[in-house]
């Protein structure tokens, strides 16, 4: 367990302060005398702050917290995603069943009178105790036992948020709650007499009809990405609205002006590709809309031509400044060893691949050329599945 009577010693937050740049295992081989007994404990602290230094700034900049182990760090919510979850569900009390580091439980306990917090692991328990004072939400209530045992003896009604990890990190790429601790699947009859509202975090790689299927009561499905990357999948399963049996997706990208991409799965099933050539205009939907397969209606909404079935580009002859992704001007529509030296006499381009042949680092190396300036190589298939490569500028 961390020593928090040391951690409040000025010389030892000096020390960590003032070495955080150091080589660590050079640190672990030949530690001061006078830090020898927590090296460890410091060396933790140096690592986690330089996760903490881009991804939780807030965090970074208060050296009156103690972070938690880098892993930990590595786990938790960046400050835009646990925001956007935050708003998600409203009531007076809230359950954070997997508290963690606490970044979820504190952007929680601006929303809600109430705040729980359960952590098993004692080490990680105890950080948190300290840094809610440092935070000033000494309110929030804390729990230092399993998700199961306190979810069993809590009595009356809340919403909860639960954050299951995959108990084996080595098995199949396929995600199954049921795979995961805590087994959220053996919850459901739990959450039934006791929630009103869910809330559930998936990694990135979980197929969203799996979950559906798995978690039953899903009201609406949120497939969160920062800066165009997949963040986290969120399932709000809503006990008190039982009215639509489908569940609404919504493709959400932060950190933009983009409204969410809404759609239900019934309505990506029976929606048609329209194929077309390529056009003036060249469209990526963003990673959230991708991930939830909205292949066809993300097309269909905003009238543009799908270059092919597998290939999830989009083509129009007119600018669509809403679109909610990449939008490239076509340059050059055939890209070949003959024209490339001419349109790329800098030799530097930003290289994109899409259902082609090869990926964008066989492709660089085949053409010699190297990653940069403002022009970019998109390679993919057509609708004949013919390989073809163009130049675009960037539209938007």
């Amino acid at each position: 367990m961390y020593d928090f009577k040391h951690h409040s010693n000025p010389t030892l937050r000096k020390f960590i302060s003032d070495h955080r740049d150091d080589d660590i295992q050079k640190l672990l081989l030949n530690p001061p005398a006078e830090f020898k007994e927590h090296i460890t404990f410091i060396v933790d602290q140096i690592l986690s702050r330089r996760k903490a230094k881009t991804k939780l700034p807030e965090w970074y900049a208060n050296s009156g917290l103690i972070l938690p182990p880098p892993l930990s760090l590595e786990q938790s919510s960046s400050p835009a995603t646990s925001a956007y979850k935050s708003k998600l569900i409203k009531g007076e009390v809230l359950v954070d069943l997997t508290g963690g580091m606490g970044v979820d439980t504190i952007a929680f306990s601006s929303h809600f009178k109430n705040v729980h917090y359960v952590e098993l692991n004692e080490n990680i328990y105890t950080v948190f105790e300290h840094n809610r004072g440092v935070f000033g939400k000494r309110t929030i209530k804390t729990h230092h036992q399993t998700a199961e045992d306190f979810l069993t003896s809590f009595l009356g009604k809340a919403c909860f948020f639960i954050d299951p990890a995959r108990r084996d990190q080595n098995k199949s790429r396929v995600f199954r709650f049921e795979d995961c601790s805590p087994n959220v699947v053996e919850l459901i009859p739990e959450f039934k007499a006791k929630a009103k509202r869910v809330l559930v975090k998936a990694a990135p790689m979980i197929d969203l009809s799996l979950g559906i299927e798995e978690l039953q009561y899903v009201n609406e499905v949120h497939v969160v990405s920062v800066k165009n990357e997949v963040k986290e999948v969120l399932f709000l399963l809503d006990f008190e609205n039982t009215i639509n049996t489908e569940p609404l997706i919504q493709c959400v990208n932060l950190e933009t002006f983009h409204s969410p991409f809404e759609f239900r799965p019934s309505q990506e099933r029976t929606t048609e590709n329209t194929i077309g050539e390529l056009g003036q205009y060249l469209y990526d939907p963003n990673s959230s809309i991708l991930k939830a397969g909205a292949f066809k209606l993300v097309g269909e909404k905003f009238g543009l031509k799908k270059l092919a079935t597998n290939t999830h580009l989009y083509t129009s002859d007119e600018l669509i400044n809403e679109f909610p992704g990449r939008v490239w001007k076509v340059v050059e529509p055939l890209i070949d060893k003959k024209n490339i030296g001419k349109l790329l006499p800098d030799g530097k381009a930003n290289v994109i691949t899409k259902n082609y042949p090869q990926k964008p680092e066989e492709l660089k190396k085949k053409l010699k050329i190297k990653d940069g300036g403002v022009q970019f190589l998109i390679g993919f298939r057509n609708g004949n599945n013919k390989p073809l490569l163009i130049l675009a500028n960037q539209a938007k």
